[in-house]
């Protein structure tokens, strides 16, 4: 595979994972590139015309010749410069990386972050949260993060990987999307072991997922932020999983309004945990990293399948399920 085809296949296995389904993306980019032909010629000119065909803009191809052969890859969760020399020390020792995966937004796919996360409002939808409350709430969650990451030094890595001469690419939201199925489908699976009822049954369950086992095992696995293991789990959503961020710390009162008893998310900021105590919803936090690990895993098992070699660091935890 090169380059441009393993960038299409994470797009496509992010879509096919979509919260929002596969119809309702097409729909998006259709809708695109009609805007786009209405742009004068000046403004199509300094249109991302990527986002004509990749719903996921805090995802790209940020250096490389796209139609270059990959034989192996080296995938991490944050690449900073500290990865590219480690890919550079590699391939001069013999062991050749011929792209790096990122998996956190770098360079304009990061300036981008805020562009995925009306995702968001599709999962709380799904939970019964009616869309338009779930949309204003995080509105002004969305302005936050675009000016938030606006003064970060966005090209570092790819600067570095440019000077070097190797290929980098990341893939977020495709990745999140294929964690949010998997843990979605998980839980209401006889897979997590029979039906959940307490808290403390859903930290069970997790744990029967490899990336989650090895994430408890560094201390950095599920854990209950809010609640206890003998409270109720009532309706169980899978909100903190995909959609570029952390949205808004209103919506844990909209959330518990209409029925929702636990929130399953990566990670949380302490705003929210506040709110969420407030609510009284419980809060399970799946591990951040390990969460990570589960969807870019699902991507490259394909990758893998075709016979690349997956060379895991930077917080990557690599499981196979060939």
């Amino acid at each position: 595979m090169n380059i441009e085809q393993i960038f299409n296949l994470a797009i496509q296995t992010g879509i096919d994972n979509d919260p929002r389904g596969r119809a309702n993306v097409t729909k998006i980019l259709k809708k695109r590139k009609a805007d786009f032909a209405e742009l004068s010629k000046k403004k199509q000119a300094d249109f991302d015309q990527e986002k004509l065909s990749n719903p996921y803009s805090d995802s790209g191809i940020h250096f490389g010749d796209l139609k270059k052969e990959v034989r192996r890859v080296m995938v991490g969760i944050d690449i900073d410069s500290a990865e590219v020399l480690l890919a550079n020390e590699l391939s001069k020792s013999g062991k050749n990386i011929d792209l790096i995966i990122a998996h956190h937004p770098i360079g304009k796919s990061l300036t981008n972050l805020h562009e995925v996360m009306d995702i968001q409002t599709d999962v709380l939808e799904r939970a019964g949260v009616p869309e338009n409350i779930a949309e204003k709430v995080l509105e002004d969650r969305l302005r936050q993060v675009s000016q938030g990451v606006s003064g970060a030094n966005h090209y570092q890595s790819i600067d570095v990987a440019k000077l070097l001469g190797i290929p980098i690419i990341n893939i977020h939201t495709p990745s999140d999307n294929c964690v949010w199925k998997f843990v979605d489908e998980f839980l209401a699976s006889p897979r997590a072991g029979g039906k959940i009822e307490k808290v403390g049954d859903i930290i069970d369950a997790l744990k029967e997922i490899p990336e989650y086992a090895e994430g408890a095992k560094r201390n950095a696995g599920p854990v209950i932020f809010a609640g206890s293991e003998r409270s109720r789990a009532g309706k169980i959503v899978v909100s903190g999983m995909t959609g570029g961020t952390s949205g808004s710390e209103k919506i844990y009162e909209r959330m518990s309004h209409y029925g929702i008893g636990t929130e399953i998310a990566m990670h949380i900021r302490e705003k929210d945990l506040e709110e969420a105590n407030k609510h009284y919803l419980n809060i399970v936090i799946a591990g951040h990293m390990a969460s990570d690990s589960l969807g870019l895993n699902i991507i490259l098992d394909k990758l893998e399948k075709a016979g690349i070699e997956i060379v895991p660091c930077s917080g990557f935890i690599r499981h196979s399920r060939n």
